[in-house]
């Protein structure tokens, strides 16, 4: 969930790891399963294609509440 509730902007897998404080591959590995499951998506960068930046699905709302984050469609 850290990775979810560090996505305020859209940010690419290395911003979200320093972010986070998790390993790349870890974060890579969460974008993964949160693409897989519709949360989030994957935006690619005309001037660059290899990097990518990943932000929260348009119709996702974040709510945070007291004993973590309650995930709704708007």
């Amino acid at each position: 969930m850290l990775v979810l509730q560090a996505l305020e902007r859209p940010m690419s897998s290395k911003e979200l790891a320093k972010a986070t404080n998790l390993s790349e591959r870890t974060v890579r590995h969460a974008l993964k399963v949160l693409k897989d499951s519709g949360m989030i998506r994957e935006i690619y960068l005309l001037e660059d294609a290899r990097k990518r930046l990943y932000a929260l699905n348009p119709g996702l709302k974040l709510e945070h509440i007291h004993d973590g984050i309650k995930i709704s469609a708007l």
